[in-house]
């Protein structure tokens, strides 16, 4: 309970501070300027980007999800998509989503070595492109950032190397099954201090028997060159959506032009280097770092305002929205479970693991030996 009320104590915090810096600086006059003078057409169309993220979000993990697990329906990954952005943005470094939105997927019925390599091999994809859309980025426009923001290259190679980290870890976690186990147990009792999983000890047995699930998942998707290619293009797409949206901001409330392609350059090295804010959403990073990058294309008493725009837009909608589908979204029943159960009535043994295999074989020769006690009576 603590732990929700810090999160929410964060979260309330940074859109207060914004509000008190804009009514305890110039920025007040220049918020009334903007709320005269603002274009909410333009506004509706950077919201509109924002669906388009969530919904290219969807179309990602729908595609890595179908390759190992047929069943899938596009509604049940769309609510898997929405409760990821809830938890992504109210912890530390997006750390929940995954886990919560596997732990979602498992209870849908996806074997839960397939759900881990699944939400593996997104983060490695999410990884990849980030840091090749900024590489890209700074190969062309690092010279014009380098000018107008103190330190820049300090912050871009830290920030690469922050996000280099999260990659290596997702490729041992795929090729080295080993540290997948580890990683696995330690996502269980995290899980289970959120109450989510209530036997952690049952967990990690059932990890055990779905660690070959886990590596032929990622096996699948390799072969699929395909799949691979859509999924490269998709998320360059929606990286690019959620990029544009400042710009239209811009559109809407400033009078003159900026270019296209600087702004979701300066936001694409925004978010690279906003994975080094430990906090909720990255909290007060994005405030920071969006105040150094958008002097370069906002009047200075519009910075702050427009900062608010921007997270009224984006991270707010996540929590808002995010936070109805995982209260109101219907769960379904855990299949996976239901279907071992069904298979201990029935003993049937390729549907459960050694040790079931074991209890329902001792069930048999009991009921052998009853059967010819009954006839031997006879």
């Amino acid at each position: 309970m603590k732990k929700k009320l810090l999160k929410l104590f964060v979260i309330l915090s940074s859109a207060l501070l914004l509000v008190i810096l804009i009514f305890f600086t110039d920025s007040f006059g220049s918020l009334v300027q903007i709320i005269n003078h603002i274009k909410p057409y333009w506004l509706a169309a950077g919201f509109g980007c924002m669906v388009v993220y969530w919904l290219l979000d969807a179309v990602i993990l729908h595609t890595v999800t179908v390759t190992m697990h047929k069943e899938q329906r596009i509604r049940d990954t769309v609510r898997v998509t929405m409760i990821g952005q809830f938890f992504n943005s109210i912890t530390p470094f997006a750390g929940a989503g995954q886990p919560v939105q596997a732990y979602v997927m498992i209870k849908d019925g996806v074997k839960p070595g397939y759900a881990a390599s699944i939400f593996i091999v997104k983060s490695l994809l999410h990884q990849t492109i980030i840091i090749l859309y900024s590489i890209v980025v700074f190969v062309f426009k690092g010279g014009i950032f380098s000018a107008h923001i103190p330190h820049f290259y300090y912050f871009f190679i830290l920030g690469t190397i922050i996000n280099m980290l999260f990659l290596l870890f997702n490729v041992l976690l795929l090729y080295k099954g080993y540290a997948a186990k580890k990683i696995l147990m330690v996502l269980a009792r995290l899980l289970s201090k959120f109450k989510i999983i209530k036997d952690p000890d049952a967990a990690q047995k059932r990890i055990d028997a779905e660690l070959v699930s886990f590596s032929g998942g990622a096996l699948i998707l390799k072969k699929d060159s395909r799949s691979l290619f859509i999924l490269i293009i998709t998320q360059i797409v929606q990286f690019t959506f959620l990029f544009a949206i400042p710009y239209f901001i811009q559109l809407a409330v400033e009078n003159h032009r900026a270019s296209f392609t600087d702004m979701i350059s300066a936001q694409a090295l925004i978010t690279l280097i906003s994975l080094l804010v430990p906090t909720p959403g990255a909290t007060g990073g994005i405030e920071g770092l969006s105040y150094l990058f958008y002097g370069m294309f906002f009047r200075k008493g519009f910075i702050i305002p427009v900062i608010l725009i921007y997270r009224l837009l984006t991270y707010y909608p996540s929590v808002i929205f995010g936070g109805l589908f995982t209260v109101f979204a219907p769960e379904k029943p855990l299949k996976h479970e239901a279907e071992v159960k069904q298979a201990e009535r029935e003993c049937v043994p390729e549907a459960m693991d050694d040790d079931t295999q074991e209890s329902c074989e001792d069930q048999r020769q009991v009921r052998k030996k009853r059967r010819k006690t009954s006839e031997g009576r006879l």
